[in-house]
């Protein structure tokens, strides 16, 4: 091969690759090249059928892959059959949504009724060839051990999930992932260190009751980073099986999944100013939750997640990275 032709070789592979807007892998995706065939609002729409069909007990109507995955506070079990299929009375207005187009997820945060009865749902969808491929949700019902719950008929979604960011306060998807990565580290076996940056006003609804501004932990403390820094979670052995399959750039969102253990082996404990604290629950348990983060600027402003009690140690189906039990 002559000298021309090596050289127009090469600018016809550089040329290639400029023409790929970007060969770094996403978070949650297993392949660095993504086809992108559901745009944001597509995603919510599908998020709001779903819904639609799950309170008309019309799983037809879902737009469902055949081999769709469908769990339920993380048991597989068949779409349209059982657990919340069955129960569900009707479904309140006023749900958080998120969506991201580029690993094809979108998320519902909202109140459903079963036989009249609320329960705040929290559901994760994955949308491939325009069908419905995963449905992970989680299901907090009435307590029946001690656990937020807050009144449905006050619970409001703070305003600024919707707010698309200023340039300026935009991080890249990897670093949003860190920064949320870091709560869970703050959390997990909290002592008062903190590893990740929270905004002044940071505030956390957790099934529909805010932590940080009402009873419960925030009679202790208020705001994210000073109960932190008192170590009030201490009981969190660990937070695994951690996964981020959700990511809005331009909003500054992150979708958490993933399980706090708490092993429970100390019946109190001392926070870093010295007081002491009992523990709720005297035996192993485990919360298991779907988790939203607000980040600006690089510092999370806003929390929201919907958890339940599942068996200690209890794993999702949807993890597919092998977890080392004996860490942490």
């Amino acid at each position: 091969m002559n000298t021309f032709a090596r050289s127009s070789v090469l600018v016809l592979c550089l040329s290639s690759l400029w023409a790929i807007p970007s060969l770094a892998q996403a978070p949650g995706q297993p392949s660095a090249v993504i086809k992108v065939g559901c745009d944001r609002d597509c995603l919510i729409g599908f998020a709001r059928n779903y819904i639609a069909a799950l309170k008309n007990r019309d799983a037809d109507s879902a737009r469902l892959s055949p081999d769709v995955m469908f769990s339920e506070n993380n048991v597989l079990m068949p779409v349209g059959n059982d657990g919340l299929w069955g129960t569900i009375s009707t479904v309140r207005d006023g749900a958080l949504e998120l969506a991201d187009p580029q690993t094809g997820n979108a998320a519902w945060f909202g109140i459903v009724e079963e036989h009249g009865n609320p329960a705040y749902l929290a559901m994760r969808i994955k949308v491939e060839h325009n069908l419905i491929t995963e449905i992970e949700t989680i299901v907090n019902r009435l307590p029946d051990m001690p656990k937020p719950f807050g009144d449905p008929d006050k619970v409001t979604h703070d305003p600024t999930w919707n707010d698309i960011l200023p340039p300026e306060q935009w991080r890249a998807r990897e670093r949003l992932v860190a920064v949320a990565d870091g709560y869970f580290n703050t959390v997990e076996l909290n002592d008062g260190q903190v590893f990740t940056d929270f905004a002044e006003d940071c505030g956390r609804l957790e099934n529909g009751i805010s932590t940080t501004s009402n009873g419960g932990s925030a009679s202790i403390a208020q705001g994210c980073e000073a109960q932190f820094r008192l170590g009030i979670y201490r009981i969190n052995k660990r937070v695994r099986e951690r996964r981020y399959p959700l990511i809005d750039e331009a909003r500054g969102i992150v979708l958490a999944s993933g399980f706090f253990d708490h092993a429970n082996t100390f019946d109190s404990y001392k926070l870093t100013d010295g007081r002491e604290m009992k523990t709720v629950l005297k035996w192993p348990n485990s919360i298991s939750l779907l988790e939203a983060f607000k980040i600006r600027s690089g510092e999370i402003s806003r929390v929201e997640a919907v958890f339940t009690y599942v068996p200690y140690f209890m794993p999702s189906p949807f993890a597919t990275s092998n977890v080392d039990y004996q860490t942490r």
